[in-house]
């Protein structure tokens, strides 16, 4: 059932964000892996009557799309008389989007936003990060991975993730170093700024948007653009280190009108004295997912049990989690449902029982584990919580980001695009994860002392082997 009218208006009472921090969290709720943006071009304006119809373009897609208009009717009314006038006087893109996205922060919830024209090769995510871009790098251009994410733990940005063959780790980084600086970057006062926000909700996000940002100038440079980094390692020492990514079989994907999406796809093998563990890792939910993991379905069902890694995944196609957990389960489920006034979708599983050359299938049947943290969002989010209603996978790590609206976009008059929810999700427990996120069954929180001995990956692990030694 829909959540009462009632609940959602408590729920969000407090918790608007400023529509500028939801434009930044586009990119690492949904469409984050997106590459770094180049400058918008010089010269552009807009007439008045472009920026009068993207305004009431905007405005109206959400009064007749949004499911739960209802709960900002009046205030939308309102926004539209007191922001129109304000959007008239816009004359460039940039311009109108700040007004724009204050309007759309009055709905509180996320996947609401302005996607710029001329940044579909990234959504500004951290600005003061980017820097001048080189102008002839086309929309699709080929991704790299340095193997390298960081997440903010204690009063420092710690590199919490390292795959061991790596840039990242031949330039002889190690789990746990201090992030001082990236490229002309500090690191240190854009976290003091964000510490300094007191609505704890706002404080979150903020922060989150800049995990996500670092992560994604991090992780996934353009082939051949080194990034500079100043680390400070587990003995005090200020450490410099010069990397350059390793090239991606698939890069940037790009789906519909939404901005490219990084894709890397990692299996490992992990042994434990139970077996082995096939270990899943991929940057974000796109269509090759499923082309990958069908391709070795025979190696990852080697392994007695599986664990997929979605930490610092924010999402992508909401499909594809039905299509990978058809290998998963022997009956049919439902994972998630979108949920409008007047519709219902649900998201089924239904389980994958012949390949295409028509080979016979069996479903995996063994112990699953999942990894998700605050930067776990939409899609990924959904897929967790729902193999956790169904009591198929166990979860550990942390509380999940909370950004979990089925979303799409519209092409406005001024060029750039509305990124916009037009449903709500639950999962098949009736729990809903916009504002709340997800709960690991085993919560394990990071530290700088821990981080070294990777806690959570750990805890999954021994989880997998005490089910097969049962």
């Amino acid at each position: 059932m829909p959540v009462s009218r009632m609940h959602r208006s408590t729920e969000h009472e407090g918790r608007r964000l400023p529509g500028v921090l939801l434009a930044g969290l586009l990119g690492c709720c949904l469409l984050s892996g997106t590459a770094w943006a180049e400058p918008e071009r010089a010269g552009r304006s807009l007439s008045e009557a472009d920026v009068l119809t993207s305004f009431d373009q905007v405005w109206e897609r959400v009064r007749t799309q949004y499911f739960d208009f209802e709960r900002i009717e009046a205030e939308w009314e309102q926004g539209r008389e007191r922001l129109r006038p304000r959007a008239a006087e816009a004359t460039t893109p940039a311009e109108l989007r700040v007004v724009l996205n204050e309007l759309l922060g009055l709905i509180g919830e996320s996947h609401f936003g302005i996607i710029p024209a001329d940044t579909f090769e990234r959504l500004a995510v951290l600005e003061e990060v980017s820097g001048p871009q080189p102008a002839d790098i086309a929309p699709n251009a080929p991704r790299s991975a340095t193997g390298l994410a960081v997440r903010w733990v204690g009063e420092d940005m710690r590199v919490a993730e390292l795959r061991p063959d790596s840039p990242a780790a031949a330039a002889g980084i190690e789990l746990g170093w201090s992030l001082v600086a990236v490229d002309e970057f500090e690191v240190a006062p854009a976290m003091a700024q964000i510490a300094g926000i007191e609505d704890d909700l706002v404080r979150g996000r903020a922060a989150m948007r800049l995990e996500y940002g670092l992560q994604y100038r991090l992780s996934f440079p353009r082939p051949e653009q080194e990034i500079t980094l100043e680390l400070i390692d587990a003995d005090g020492e200020r450490q410099r280190r010069t990397l350059e990514g390793e090239p991606l079989r698939h890069g940037a994907v790009q789906i519909g009108n939404l901005p490219p999406m990084t894709f890397d796809f990692s299996l490992e093998r992990q042994e434990i004295p139970a077996g082995c563990v096939s270990v899943i890792t991929f940057s974000t939910w796109v269509p090759a997912l499923i082309e990958e993991f069908q391709s070795r379905r025979d190696e990852v069902f080697a392994c007695e049990g599986m664990l997929f890694d979605l930490r610092g995944n924010p999402g992508g196609v909401v499909g594809t989690m039905s299509s990978l957990a058809s290998d998963l389960f022997s009956e049919s489920v439902v994972l998630a449902t979108m949920l409008r006034s007047d519709a219902r979708l649900d998201f089924r599983v239904m389980p994958r029982r012949v390949a295409m050359d028509g080979t016979r299938l069996t479903p995996f049947d063994g112990p699953i584990a999942i990894l998700i943290d605050g930067m776990s969002g939409s899609t990924s989010e959904l897929f967790a919580s729902g193999m956790q209603a169904t009591e198929r996978a166990k979860l550990f790590g942390q509380r999940s980001a909370g950004e979990a609206l089925p979303s799409r976009t519209l092409p406005l008059a001024s060029g750039d695009f509305l990124f916009y929810a037009f449903a709500d999700a639950h999962d098949s427990l009736g729990r809903r994860i916009e504002g709340v996120g997800v709960q690991p069954d085993y919560p394990v929180a990071l530290t700088a002392e821990n981080i070294p001995t990777q806690p959570v990956l750990q805890a999954a692990l021994v989880w997998i082997n005490a089910q097969l030694n049962d």
